[in-house]
């Protein structure tokens, strides 16, 4: 039970393998650490009220962001930290940003109409979810090939990044902690998806939604499938390729770096959850360093994200377009 001994793991989060700290980790770490969030809440709010508002502004708010963190962690450890950084942590961060631009101007949706929808028969199946469907494998392509090939570069392998399933006795171990966490947010996942900012939003397939407010299931299977591997994409790259990238010289801070970019690429959604960005990247990323992966991550956030689809279709009174078959079938077997 290892992987659950509190102690141990606080011990971990307070040693942030910096130099110069001295034994007043644990207090420095501390202020530092709510410091930064805090100032990224602001960033975050200022944004939401519109300040810097248009998308075209999101690179100035990631790099404010992170000078942001670079001050705090200097005013609470001095200077050096800068002058140690390895070339493995630069790359990183440098293939980071370039695959956070790829994706941001290439890979989301608007994009796919800009510049390949007119090149699509229109007679193609399935064609509200073939947007969505390309964000997916764009996350895919800018979120994790890039970061594979860059790794490759390196000498880094999967188990160094965390892409590698955990040791099976640790992932015994540690998954009740990543059910309490989801079993702690379910709770304001359902209050929220009945709010008019998250009806606004969710469910995500909001393209599949017929006029008869009816959705198709078969499509809506193929939507959560994309859906499934943005997580995939984006748990490799978050938690996996800058925060493990970036652990040996920055220790457990590779966390708050990570974030920055992190809930950046959360706005547009409604505030609260991107104030929760803050949170649950923190609590992602400090769990995956414990046991080594990111597959429990992986698990927990695609597992919200479809609560708060199912439940947004629920409270806002929309249906799937077969459920009246299924149910007369159902009601023809049964008499």
């Amino acid at each position: 039970m290892a992987a659950l001994d509190f102690r141990l793991w606080w011990q971990r989060l307070c040693d942030p393998h910096l130099p110069g700290l001295g034994d007043h980790a644990p207090v420095a770490k501390l202020w530092v650490a709510l410091v930064a969030c805090g100032g990224l809440a602001g960033l975050a709010v200022l944004r939401y009220n519109g300040v810097l508002q248009p998308d075209s502004w999101v690179w100035l708010y990631t790099l404010v962001g992170l000078g942001w963190m670079a001050l705090v962690v200097s005013l609470g450890h001095g200077t050096g930290w800068l002058r140690g950084l390895s070339v493995q942590t630069r790359v990183v961060y440098g293939v980071g940003l370039v695959g956070l631009a790829g994706f941001w101007y290439l890979g989301r949706m608007d994009a796919w109409g800009r510049l390949w929808a007119q090149h699509l028969p229109r007679d193609w199946p399935m064609q509200a979810v073939i947007p969505f469907a390309y964000f997916s494998a764009c996350g895919l392509l800018f979120r994790l090939v890039l970061p594979a090939v860059a790794a490759r570069s390196l000498g880094l392998g999967g188990r160094d990044l965390g892409w590698a399933a955990s040791a099976k006795g640790q992932t015994a171990t540690v998954w009740p902690l990543y059910l309490l966490l989801y079993l702690i947010v379910l709770p304001a996942v359902w209050i929220a998806a009945g709010t008019e900012a998250f009806q606004a939003k969710y469910p995500m397939a909001r393209a599949l939604i017929g006029p008869d407010k009816a959705i198709d299931l078969w499509e809506f299977l193929a939507y959560q499938l994309a859906y499934g591997l943005v997580f995939v994409s984006g748990e490799m790259f978050w938690r996996g390729w800058l925060t493990f990238g970036s652990v040996r010289d920055l220790g457990s801070y590779s966390i708050l770096f990570m974030l920055v970019p992190y809930v950046v690429a959360h706005f547009g959604k409604p505030l609260p959850e991107t104030l929760g960005a803050i949170a649950a990247g923190s609590a992602l990323g400090w769990l995956a360093l414990q046991h080594r992966s990111v597959w429990l991550g992986v698990a927990l956030h695609y597992g919200v994200a479809l609560t708060m689809d199912l439940s947004a279709i629920y409270k806002g009174g929309l249906w799937f377009a077969q459920t009246e078959q299924w149910l007369a079938r159902l009601q023809a077997w049964l008499s």
